[in-house]
């Protein structure tokens, strides 16, 4: 899963409801003191995310999990649902969703 895809495919592939995880990243940049942050949705639970931040650190790449919930995806009207915990997460998920998508219409709600 390449670190500049913000929502990977499989996130929104079917019409149905899907565990997320909202990820920080930290790449850091050769020849230069400063790092590129990115802000990323990936499918999976809490327990996912040791693997995913596996990956990343093998490639170098810092990462700190934000927030997760789950997404109900209605593609034939272009609507997604974001169900999480109240707070700044879920802010950084719509924002995410909406920069991603900017045709949709999304709704959060406290789940």
């Amino acid at each position: 899963m390449g670190v500049h895809d913000s929502i990977p495919p499989c996130l929104l592939a079917k019409e149905s409801k899907q565990p997320f995880l909202l990820v920080k990243l930290r790449v850091k940049q050769k020849d230069v003191d400063f790092c590129l942050e990115k802000v990323v949705l990936r499918l999976g639970t809490e327990g996912d995310f040791k693997g995913y931040a596996h990956e990343w650190e093998s490639e170098d790449i810092d990462c700190h999990l934000m927030g997760d919930g789950h997404i109900v995806h209605t593609p034939g009207e272009k609507k997604i649902l974001i169900l999480s915990r109240q707070g700044d997460s879920h802010k950084v998920t719509f924002k995410v969703l909406m920069e991603a998508l900017p045709d949709y219409h999304l709704q959060w709600m406290d789940g």
